[in-house]
């Protein structure tokens, strides 16, 4: 019978983390993978510019509603919410929406969805745009919100979508 004693487990801990180089690698069946979770047309506000601040250049779009979809879960996006933005000096956008959702079965979820973007990414196709919302949900149907990490994109809505909104997709991360 083997008998390990913390001490040899963390032996065994630092010998790897220094033969792997400071970092212990993922395998294939430990590799994060993405499961869509909704879709979110958010119409908005005209930009309101707020001003050069000593972090860079801030913004503000109010959130005036939209609806949301997807395989467990829909209903709409409430009005007063709103997107801080921080246009920094390399260029990058700090975005930070905080908004509510209502589900279909009248649950209320706050929204707290902070990225970055960059329409000039030298090289890239398209501009890129990444969030990573976080949900507070309470007890009942839609917990599981609260119990994953989320990333999103954002891209222009639809043609058949109000004027002026974004689209919003989120996965959750696996």
């Amino acid at each position: 019978m083997i008998v390990l004693n913390r001490r040899r487990l963390l032996a065994g801990g630092i010998a790897l983390t220094a033969w792997t180089g400071g970092m212990v690698r993922a395998t294939k069946s430990n590799e994060p993978g993405l499961e869509f979770v909704y879709e979110a047309i958010v119409m908005l506000e005209p930009t309101m510019e707020v001003g050069r601040t000593p972090l860079g250049m801030r913004r503000r779009v109010p959130i005036m509603g939209g609806h949301f979809e997807g395989p467990r879960i829909k209903g709409k996006v409430l009005v007063g919410g709103a997107d801080w933005q921080l246009q920094r000096a390399d260029n990058w956008t700090v975005i930070e929406a905080d908004y509510m959702m209502q589900a279909d079965d009248g649950t209320l979820i706050h929204v707290r969805n902070v990225g970055l973007t960059n329409s000039k990414v030298p090289g890239a196709p398209q501009p890129y745009l990444r969030t990573v919302p976080s949900f507070e949900a309470p007890e009942g149907p839609h917990k599981w919100l609260n119990q994953a990490i989320f990333v999103g994109t954002i891209g222009a809505p639809r043609d058949d979508a109000p004027k002026p909104s974004v689209r919003i997709c989120v996965y959750r991360v696996t």
